[in-house]
């Protein structure tokens, strides 16, 4: 009978450390965690915004017009790729607008031009000088011009700065940071992150691209930061 012969016994280095996750592995992981949570924010934005638009026009219909531009405001500022939400918001508040100045409803027709003006300038990539808000911009002047010219005409001094051109230039000369600018930081901060992270799980000290990285970051940060 011939004994078997056992098998070799499986070498093992005492003390061996586990394996090393490599930055390629972080990062992977950090963009899929990112483009997740961008789809359940995108998801729940686009969401967020279809309901505001009904409610803005169960509002119109009972005529409760102080909620319909609450409403019609919130869809005007849910803007997401692919969403209808934003424009379908301003064409609520144009409309509140409209049929307000039929009846001659001057401050309701200002509040609803102002709550477009808002939500433009929350929403607006880049420049602010965009013709849908040089439109609202005007509309703004022309109103708040008839409700001094009303107040002017009860009895009360007239307001010089209330003039059309002045109002339309101090609308043109207002400094508000828009999502452009939240942006630049959002990347610059996100890029520090990353940077800093890999740098402090790299086993050496010579990783100069996450220094780079890391300065990229900053400096995208404060130049979002000086922007605002």
């Amino acid at each position: 009978m011939i004994a078997k012969t056992p098998a070799p016994a499986r070498q093992t280095t005492p003390g061996t450390p586990p394996r090393a996750v490599s930055a390629r592995q972080w990062l992977a992981l950090l963009a899929m965690v990112s483009l997740a949570i961008c789809a359940v924010a995108w998801s729940g934005l686009a969401a967020e915004g279809q309901r505001a638009v009904a409610d803005a026009d169960a509002a119109l219909v009972r005529g409760d017009t102080a909620e319909a531009l609450l409403f019609a405001r919130t869809a005007a500022e849910a803007r997401c790729p692919g969403c209808a939400a934003p424009a379908e918001g301003l064409k609520r508040l144009a409309r509140i607008a409209q049929s307000a100045e039929a009846t001659a409803d001057n401050a309701t027709a200002f509040a609803a031009w102002n709550n477009a003006r808002a939500a433009l300038l929350a929403t607006t990539l880049g420049s602010t000088r965009t013709p849908d808000l040089l439109r609202v911009d005007a509309e703004i002047a022309r109103f708040a011009h008839r409700i001094d010219a009303a107040a002017v005409a009860a009895g009360a001094a007239p307001t010089s700065s209330a003039a059309e051109p002045r109002i339309l230039a101090a609308l043109g000369t207002t400094s508000m940071p828009n999502s452009g600018t939240f942006a630049v930081v959002g990347l610059g901060t996100v890029l520090l992150l990353v940077a800093a992270s890999r740098f402090v799980l790299g086993k050496s000290e010579r990783d100069r691209s996450s220094l780079a990285l890391a300065g990229i970051g900053a400096a995208c940060a404060l130049l979002g930061i000086a922007l605002t």
